[in-house]
């Protein structure tokens, strides 16, 4: 069977007008179908497990998001959450894992790698605060260990981020809220060459005081520009610049006792001078070429990336007599983190690959490279640096090879085997204090590490009934890497840590009533938890660990406007062959809906969000409050040109926390234990004026 050009490259309609971050546009949801995705309209033999799926505009554009990674919570089960200043990297929580700021939860944005090994603030780190949420044309999600082309940090899941390729008018809005919320935004595009090429550009900037005592006054700064070619009629590519800056002073999370005590108020700051500065700007592109039976895709990326953070969790348990500061309070220390991050990949798909029944071959290489200068710790007080704890350049590189085979031997079984080769090498070069003691010297260390990993891969799916539903399982080997810098030490880590998950699941969907559902049980055991250090800022390894878990999804709208979709996680999260089996800040209960109906040029929108208690200690001793928020949004179109959105967050003003840690602090002249949190914001009201030009 041979496919027509014009049909795989054929544009297809808009489906209706689009709420971008609350707002409705009359006729954005004009970006085409790429290539890939129209091939696949026509040849895919369809998902492989029950928890993959793919977020549209329309979708998306249903959101209405706080913060602007926020807008990643459209992926069900999925938490985002702050632990500190707006500008650092969110915290993610999916399927009973606590991911810190993305230790297993690939995310790749436009094209390029968010996730950064050897980070100084923690394994994986990934910032995704460069989303500018009108922008976005889909997400693709895959949860677990079962996908070939899902590499390093992916064991939980893996999120593709990517924008449309044009707006067909422009897009200017302007918001603003209490505690000094103002944010304003300007996008549009152009068509060149006879609809052969596309521009798109953006520039966003954002400022934000927040209700904290001492004020945050973030300032973020932020531009796009993607300029999209069609060669011929089989081969496109784009080329996107994303730019991004930040800086911040923070409020970290401070003791329970603190506030009982009347020491602080809830939003209070027990270092004033905590806060920083990042930086990301990058290059991405992607050429596609469309072949008689087969596609190839090149995706090349490179990035330029720093961070200085100034934090302090613990606040006066150092002697700062040793820097000559004797009787000072400050538990301050800087983590810097400077890099290039460049690479690419090839994957090749072949459709009907075999003669005697439906198949699908994807064949792919992947290649990365991290040069680090530097990435480093130091003691600090009032953002004056005090000492060195450590400060390492490295250059680590990522090899990755996969295969995967899908198989329709009849019209009612699908079976798809993949196979996944990485290989990771590191240069180190650096120093470090092994007794964390200011006064002696430090420790030179420099070295060649390497390791690799094979991870098989299986699913198989049934449809059993004659309607539209599917019977899946699925079984996988992942990893994640450890910290480079944790393989030079007396106790060194392994650098590959090894994942297997398994799941049965079943899905549903009644396009004719516009409704899906899906429930999944799955399981997912590592070799090695990442778990974070309140007190240090960091993340350590842990031992292994298990999850058992049911996920609940559905989703369904009507030609009256009416939309509703939610989730249910349940997990039991623990460390195995321990008494004490608590995995610190595993969520095990999660739930959210969300609620929409269009009345003409109006409408209202509600989201209602649960997150239940999680362990904080090991033996469980001290729990994690629950946390129920709701927000409401109504949206009201003047005219074809000019939109009104009103946002209330935090309906209820319930004082819910971001996050809640158990560590070690001082306070009031004395050394403790106990739950320190970070507030969530009170109820807030923003207003925003948009207008398509």
């Amino acid at each position: 069977m041979k496919l027509k050009i014009s049909s795989i490259l054929i544009l297809l309609p808009s489906v209706g007008g689009a709420w971008a971050h609350g707002i409705h546009f009359d006729g954005q949801e004009l970006d085409e179908i790429s290539v890939t995705e129209n091939i696949e309209a026509i040849h895919t033999l369809g998902g492989i497990t029950s928890s993959q799926g793919v977020l549209g505009q329309q979708r998306l554009a249903n959101q209405n998001p706080a913060r602007s990674s926020d807008v990643l919570e459209a992926v069900p089960g999925l938490n985002i959450t702050q632990h500190s200043g707006g500008g650092k990297a969110n915290q993610y929580f999916l399927r009973g894992f606590s991911l810190d700021h993305g230790t297993d939860l690939s995310i790749n944005f436009l094209g390029a790698p968010l996730n950064l090994p050897g980070h100084a603030h923690g394994q994986g780190y990934a910032d995704s605060n460069m989303i500018i949420p009108e922008l976005l044309s889909r997400i693709e999600y895959r949860k677990g260990p079962y996908f070939a082309q899902d590499g390093d940090f992916s064991s939980a899941g893996s999120l593709n981020i990517d924008y449309v390729n044009e707006l067909k008018r422009g897009l200017a809005s302007f918001s603003v809220g209490e505690f000094g919320y103002r944010r304003g935004l300007l996008a549009n595009s152009t068509v060149l060459n006879d609809e052969q090429t596309k521009l798109l550009y953006a520039f966003e900037v954002t400022e934000n005081d927040g209700p904290w005592e001492v004020a945050e006054n973030q300032y973020k700064y932020n531009m796009l520009l993607k300029l999209s070619h069609r060669i011929d009629a089989s081969k496109k590519f784009e080329v996107q610049y994303s730019g991004y800056e930040s800086q911040w002073t923070s409020t970290d999370h401070i003791p329970v006792e603190a506030v009982e005590r009347g020491l602080v108020n809830r939003f209070g700051s027990l270092d004033p001078t905590a806060g920083g500065f990042t930086q990301r700007h990058a290059v991405s592109g992607n050429f596609t070429t469309v072949w008689d039976q087969s596609i190839t895709q090149v995706r090349v990326f490179l990035a330029d990336y720093k961070l200085d953070l100034f934090s302090d969790f613990t606040y006066g348990l150092r002697d700062n007599s040793v820097f000559g500061r004797p009787g000072v309070r400050s538990d301050q220390f800087n983590q810097f983190d400077s890099r290039t991050t460049y690479g690419g990949g090839v994957t090749h798909t072949m459709f009907e690959n075999l003669s005697f029944m439906r198949s699908q071959l994807a064949m792919g290489i992947d290649y990365r490279v991290d040069d680090v200068e530097p990435a480093g710790l130091y003691e600090s007080i009032a953002r004056e640096r005090l000492a060195t704890r450590n400060e390492d350049t490295f250059e680590q590189r990522n090899l990755g090879l996969f295969v995967s085979q899908q198989l329709l031997p009849v019209s009612w079984l699908k079976l798809t085997g993949g196979l996944r080769y990485d290989s990771f090498d590191v240069d180190l070069n650096g120093q470090f204090d092994d007794d964390e003691d200011p006064s002696t010297p430090n420790l030179d260390r420099s070295g060649d590490r390497s390791d690799s990993q094979v991870s098989p891969k299986f699913t198989a799916s049934v449809k059993p009934f004659a309607h539209n539903t599917e019977l899946f399982f699925a079984a996988g080997r992942g990893f994640h890497s450890n910290d480079p810098r944790g393989l030079f030490t007396a106790n060194p880590v392994d650098y590959l840590v090894k994942t297997k998950g398994s799941e049965l699941g079943i899905k549903s969907t009644n396009a004719s009533k516009n409704l899906s559902a899906s429930a999944t049980l799955f399981q997912l055991e590592s070799d090695s938890e990442l778990v974070f250090v309140g007190d240090a800022g960091t993340t350590e390894p842990n031992g292994a660990t298990k999850r058992n878990g049911l996920e609940l999804i559905a989703s369904y709208f009507n030609k009256t406007g009416f939309e509703i979709d939610g989730f249910v996680t349940l997990v039991d999260a623990r460390f195995v062959n321990v008494a004490d089996n608590g995995i610190p800040n595993a969520i095990e209960e999660s739930a959210a809906v969300s609620l929409s109906q269009t009345w003409g040029d109006l409408k209202l929108g509600y989201k209602f969000k649960y997150v239940g208690s999680a362990p904080l200690t090991e033996d469980r001793s001290i729990q994690s409050d629950s946390v129920i928020n709701s927000d409401l949004f109504a949206n009201f179109r003047l005219n074809k040109d000019l939109s009104l959105n009103l946002s209330i967050f935090n309906l209820f003003d319930r004082e819910n926390s971001d996050i809640q840690y158990a560590q070690d602090y001082f306070l009031a002249g004395n050394a403790a234990f106990g739950k320190t949190f970070h507030p969530a914001l009170p109820r807030h009201i923003r207003l925003t004026a948009s207008l398509q030009f």
